[in-house]
């Protein structure tokens, strides 16, 4: 039971299979069981395990955040109404980007009304409909996944970090650019900006985006200006040699440093190498950014200007 729910069984469902009360005192104190919430116990045995889609080589994998997952059980377990783990939490057990500042450790869910929104003992939750083909399974935990979670994100976060998780729905393949679409039509609100915004991440999003900085770096010099790039181009000589690049503008390199990029030994000369290599052999400017410019308006600017004056020089 504990398997299909979570990893957690309610004090109501021990009773009902004849689990008296000094059994459960008897698990909990030799460590089998811990109490989740009151009246919630979790089995220490169960680990979230999500299966690799049909014809992977791989048997699975663990749930992105095995402790949150166990927080949202918990959670689901207390209610009397059916809900669904949404938003960032859904984020998290997806195990899609998050960004880097850590968002709020309450566990969202979303309801079907009518129902309260200001329960602090549920977390953050929300009162809209959903369609049951929206949710899948994690690990015993219904989630709200696809393209539903993408326009969820574009509520609650900003601009550019729902763009990484489009992008990484995208790459993970839980959901199309044509699933996008069709959600975003069904889905005006009656906040237009809020509608803007979700326009421009599903125009936006790119599957081959790797990682929230990218994606991040991506919408901020959208909005400066610039054009559309291709992501991860590979150029190669014909010696052999090969470099992927992150970002193409025409012929304009654009490169994210995030953090931890050049933490190992020799790694910063042999980027050099390879921004040589760019430069000489196939004319192209390089322009690169870290993670502090991309915070602040001012920063943002700086980059966008370095990539005009690239530009002009590659014309």
């Amino acid at each position: 039971m504990a398997a299909t729910q979570g990893g957690v069984v309610t004090a109501a469902q021990c009773r009902a299979m004849g689990v008296d009360d000094p059994a459960v005192r008897r698990l909990l104190a030799a460590g089998l069981w811990t109490r989740a919430r009151r009246g919630i116990y979790a089995d220490d045995a169960f680990v979230p395990w999500v299966p690799e889609p049909t014809g992977s080589m791989a048997a699975g994998r663990v749930v992105g955040d095995p402790a949150h997952h166990a927080q949202c059980a918990a959670l689901l377990a207390c209610l009397a109404r059916p809900a669904v783990v949404s938003h960032l939490s859904a984020v998290r057990l997806l195990g899609l980007p998050l960004p880097p500042w850590r968002p709020d450790p309450l566990a969202c869910i979303t309801r079907r009304g009518p129902a309260p929104t200001n329960d602090p003992l549920l977390g953050d939750v929300h009162v809209v409909d959903y369609d049951d083909a929206d949710v899948v399974d994690i690990a015993g935990v219904p989630v709200l996944a696809g393209a539903r979670l993408v326009l969820d994100c574009c509520e609650v976060l900003a601009p550019d970090s729902a763009l990484a998780i489009a992008d990484a729905a995208l790459g993970r393949e839980l959901t199309t650019p044509a699933a996008l679409r069709t959600a975003l039509r069904r889905r005006y609100t009656r906040l237009r900006s809020a509608d803007l915004i979700a326009e421009q991440v599903v125009e936006r999003a790119d599957p081959l985006a790797e990682n929230w900085f990218e994606s991040s770096s991506r919408w901020w010099l959208l909005e400066a200006g610039l054009p559309r790039p291709r992501l991860q181009v590979t150029f190669t000589d014909g010696r052999g040699r090969s470099a992927r690049v992150d970002m193409l503008f025409d012929r304009v390199v654009g490169e994210a440093d995030g953090a931890g990029k050049y933490d190992e030994p020799g790694a910063l000369f042999a980027e050099k190498q390879r921004e040589d290599w760019l430069r000489d052999v196939h004319r192209l400017e390089v322009v690169r950014w870290v993670p502090a410019e991309m915070r602040s308006r001012r920063g943002r600017a700086e980059v966008a200007a370095r990539f005009a004056r690239a530009a002009a020089r590659a014309s």
